[in-house]
């Protein structure tokens, strides 16, 4: 392996030709080159290893990360809807009392299990599509 200096070559992301081509080294930092020379079209820049990310495309990364989270949830909320079966619910309403593990059935979100008890009348409830925030224990 080569030790990188001043005058040698590396291969470096070019800002002008918007590739990845050979470059002579200006200056160093530390072991590291830190500006280069393009030797197809000699212009000068910082030194960049490989093309820099957009953050359209660092984005599109991370939307598809939440996509398949959110199929993995899907999934595992399916296989605790099966467990869940056999357990007893209750209504929600607001004036109830719920603690965690409680399965409850809610007029419009559906079946749900209560994950936490928020002092001093809240608890956190996951659904099939989200987790929310409920009342509880209000007279």
């Amino acid at each position: 392996m080569s030790k990188t200096a001043v005058g040698s070559e590396v291969e470096a992301y070019c800002t002008k030709c918007k590739i990845v081509l050979a470059h002579s080294v200006v200056t160093m930092e530390g072991t590291k080159p830190r500006r280069v020379r393009c030797n197809t079209c000699s212009g000068e820049h910082n030194y960049r290893a490989a093309k820099p990310v957009s953050k359209a495309t660092a984005k599109k990364a991370t939307k598809t990360t939440k996509t398949a989270t959110t199929k993995k949830t899907r999934q595992s909320w399916e296989e605790v809807m099966q467990e869940a079966a056999a357990k007893p619910h209750k209504k929600y309403n607001m004036s109830g009392s719920f603690g965690e593990g409680d399965w409850i059935e809610h007029a419009t979100f559906g079946l749900g299990c209560v994950q936490s008890f928020i002092a001093p009348n809240k608890i956190s409830v996951r659904f099939a599509d989200s987790t929310r925030l409920l009342v509880c224990n209000r007279s």
